[in-house]
């Protein structure tokens, strides 16, 4: 029997994007070839600090509702804003501060150049679509965990965050896309993860994911080594 790996993957993940969100690192990017007229009106800071393996919105089409699993710097959902027009809209989600800053940065520009604005970005994991990490860091900023009785009332509000204000409600979204995310998640939480996307899809609702797959076991010692997790390899 195998031993599971022991790796802190949120954290490593984290630490690693908050890094290539100040700087681009070559070694996250694969080679992806995009429609070059909806990289017009996108800034180079973002094309830069993409790192994506494929390219989802070209199964999108005018008029739907796209939520993008793991946004990070905002490059697909741009891309995906022009396809789907001013009736779609597009929804980031990610969970890293430096990404969603990068990504919130130039949505105004962007906005204004396109004749409206239809692109939002949400913190939150992808795993967990229901818990606003924003509204929870507001709760936590004025009532900081000093015990386990906080910490306890806390699991309590994020619950109660699911049910009154979730992050992204169920039966809403026409198409979930991601690129290169998923294998990104703590393995733990692989069946939460997809079990997310179906409940946010609206029926008949499909999902586009572009990432990264072994067709053989990988080594406990590869899954466990931090920079090739979080490197996608």
């Amino acid at each position: 029997m195998t031993n599971k790996p022991q790796l802190r993957v949120e954290e490593t993940v984290k630490q690693r994007y908050s890094a290539a969100a100040q700087k681009k690192q070559q070694a996250l990017c694969c080679p992806v070839e995009y429609d070059q007229k909806h990289l017009e009106i996108i800034p180079a800071e973002i094309i830069e600090r993409d790192y994506g393996c494929g390219d989802p919105s070209q199964y999108l089409k005018p008029g739907d509702v796209v939520l993008d699993l793991g946004s990070g710097a905002g490059k697909i959902c741009y891309i995906a804003a022009q396809v789907v027009g001013a009736q779609g809209r597009v929804i980031g989600v990610d969970m890293n501060d430096d990404m969603l800053a990068l990504a919130r940065k130039y949505q105004k520009p962007i906005a204004d150049r396109l004749g409206y604005s239809n692109v939002e970005f949400r913190k939150g994991r992808i795993q967990d679509l229901a818990l606003n990490l924003e509204k929870l860091d507001e709760k936590l900023a004025v009532e900081p965990i000093m015990s386990s009785s906080a910490y306890l009332e806390v699991e309590a509000l994020a619950d109660q965050l699911r049910q009154t204000e979730p992050l992204i409600p169920s039966d809403s979204i026409d198409v979930v896309i991601s690129s290169c995310v998923l294998n990104l998640v703590d393995p733990r939480f692989k069946a939460q993860l997809f079990g997310e996307i179906f409940r946010v899809l609206q029926k008949g609702g499909r999902s586009v994911v572009a990432d990264i797959v072994s067709d053989e076991d990988v080594p406990v010692e590869l899954q466990s080594d931090p920079e090739l997790w979080s490197g996608c390899i």
